[in-house]
């Protein structure tokens, strides 16, 4: 009869493992501490909390380029909160057992400042030529959350899938991130932090697939490897030491 592990040593294996997922631990830590702090873990987020901290496109004309970090810290809360909190562990936990934890980091960051500065600059140029209380409220809207971040890793994760499953996963996810932003401007102008949202998600997908593709970021494994194989070649007993 298989023995069922007692909750005291799934705990040890949970703990000695967190070491290899500090970026996501740290990320984890920083979204419920700032949900239990906004009392956005069980309700709507307070507009007062997105009005300090959320991130809009006029931000950047304003040189408030601090609030790209921290929109970060917060979700709309309630329900959205645990999806993002998910989304957040699985994606980006799977991202750094691939890559590694500085690559994740630059992964998720970089997709996340990307994204945010694309949409902001085309939806300023956009709204100098044409005006309307839809492409207004985009933006002055404040946009919060890690989704464009974690939507990257996931984007990374799919297209580093065997061929077979690649394109099949990240055409089914990007499908469905289409179908949600049609339905959402269909909110305008109301939603517009939900449309602005869908946008970055739907930019973040293929940026983070991309990012990983062209080797921006590599597996964890092919560091390792190489740097094994450089401490053979460099090593005296090779006798091709480099000077």
């Amino acid at each position: 009869m298989t023995e069922i592990p007692s909750i005291r040593k799934i705990a040890k294996r949970l703990f000695s493992n967190l070491p290899r997922y500090r970026f996501t631990t740290a990320a984890t830590v920083m979204l419920l501490g700032f949900a239990f702090s906004s009392q956005s873990i069980w309700q709507p987020l307070n507009e007062a909390w997105r009005d300090w901290l959320g991130f809009a496109p006029t931000n950047l004309l304003d040189f408030q380029w601090q609030r790209l970090l921290t929109s970060l810290l917060l979700t709309s809360g309630g329900w959205k909160f645990a999806a993002s909190l998910v989304m957040l562990t699985v994606c980006v936990g799977l991202a750094e057992r691939r890559y590694g934890t500085l690559a994740t980091m630059k992964l998720f960051l970089t997709t996340h400042f990307l994204v945010l500065i694309t949409i902001s600059a085309i939806v300023l140029v956009v709204t100098t030529f044409i005006s309307s209380p839809s492409l207004l409220a985009l933006a002055k809207g404040r946009d919060i959350g890690p989704s464009a971040g974690y939507y990257g890793c996931l984007g990374a994760l799919l297209l580093s899938l065997p061929s077979t499953g690649k394109q099949v996963g990240f055409l089914f996810v990007l499908s469905i991130l289409l179908i949600r932003l049609a339905y959402s401007t269909t909110h305008l102008p109301e939603d517009a932090a939900v449309v602005s949202a869908d946008i970055a998600h739907l930019l973040a997908l293929p940026l983070g697939g991309f990012l990983a593709w062209c080797g921006y970021v590599k597996p964890f494994e092919a560091y390792r490897y190489r740097s094994s194989q450089n401490e053979s070649t460099d090593s005296p007993a090779s006798g091709t030491s480099k000077r």
